[in-house]
This record gives C-alpha cells, structure tokens and sequence, in this order.
C-alpha cells in the first residue's frame, strides 16, 4: 500500500505530478498501544521507490493512536488512513 498525490516540493517549487508517498520500509513505524510515530516518504513515482538504492525527494513524519480492536486494519493500514486525513495529504488516493 501507498499514497499517490500530486505534490509540490518547495525547495525547488517542482511539482510531480502522481507523487508515490510510501512508509519508510526499514525504520518507517514504530510505537505501541499509546501511539504510533510514521515516516512517509515521496518518490516520483512507485518505479522510483522500489529501485535499488533510491533515494526520497521529500518525507513526513507524523503520529496517531492506533485502535487495537478486533477487526480493525492493521498498523500499517491505519497509518495510510490517518495519513489521509491530514490536509497535506487531502485527496491522495491508495495504490
């Protein structure tokens, strides 16, 4: 799973257009019960993301309080969804 949006970067005031916005594969969740701390990452695009040693043009870090009830998505899902949520994110779809 992963973010897809179009993202202006600001340093450069370049805009991509489909921007792949995926958690950090190796240090990119970690928490508990009482909360979860997230890294996104932005490619170009997913090609991009999955080449080997690639490297993000732009991250985001935030957090949530997961819901540990049964049924619920798991961590990672979660994540996303908050992720959404957020206004700088606002509109993104999953891929």
């Amino acid at each position: 799973m992963a973010l897809q949006l179009n993202y202006t970067y600001a340093p450069f005031n370049t805009t991509y257009m489909n921007a792949y916005w995926r958690i950090d594969s190796k240090n990119g969740i970690i928490g508990g019960k009482d909360g979860f701390h997230y890294n996104l990452q932005m490619f170009i695009n997913a090609d991009h993301a999955h080449a080997k040693n690639s490297r993000p043009i732009d991250s985001f870090r935030g957090s949530f309080i997961p819901n540990l009830s049964g049924g619920t998505p798991n961590i990672i899902a979660q994540a996303y969804n908050y992720a959404k949520t957020l206004s700088q994110f606002a509109g993104s779809v999953d891929v």
